[in-house]
């Protein structure tokens, strides 16, 4: 399927094109072609949109998790609450697809779990060999994915357990 603008996308390619301009480290977005820079564009929005957000879709025909009606967080950056108007996407979401895209442009075989290889795997006194040095332990989201979006994600639902507050 092709890239659709707010149907299986929250970016274009020339919006990823024009962040990736000034971004250290991007030279395999530009090096990848259109069909995998959509393809990317496309998966990342899918791995992004895959949490429990604050506030509620706006129309339950909306394909995308985004826009939302009753998002409101905590700027820590700004000290201050942030109300998300209900037509708007906040640009948080934006970076994260993004920067998504290209950790899998970065990382091919990501999703296929393909990226871990031993030659050899024992069981009795548990030894595992790894002469090419090719075994690595890739995020499928990385930090700099989570990190913009996560105030935008409900407490409690990052796998990390549910917030206790105390009252007096």
């Amino acid at each position: 399927m092709a890239l659709v603008l707010n149907t299986n996308s929250y970016v274009e390619i020339a919006d990823a094109d024009t962040y990736f301009e000034s971004r250290i480290d991007s030279a395999n977005w530009f090096n990848a072609s259109d069909e995998i820079k959509e393809q990317a564009l496309v998966t990342a929005t899918q791995l992004v949109d895959d949490h429990a957000w604050i506030g509620s879709a706006v129309s339950s025909s909306q394909a995308l998790a985004w826009p939302r009606k009753n998002a409101i967080y905590n700027d820590d950056r700004l000290g201050i609450q942030v109300s998300i108007a209900e037509d708007v996407v906040p640009n948080r979401v934006f970076v994260a697809v993004y920067e998504q895209a290209l950790h899998l442009t970065n990382n091919e075989d990501l999703l296929a779990g393909t990226t871990q290889t031993f030659e050899s795997i024992s069981v009795g006194t548990i030894s595992l060999t790894d002469s090419n040095s090719d075994v690595t332990r890739t995020s499928i989201k990385p930090s700099v994915v989570m990190k913009p979006i996560k105030p935008l994600i409900r407490r409690g639902s990052m796998g990390v357990g549910t917030s206790w507050w105390r009252s007096n």
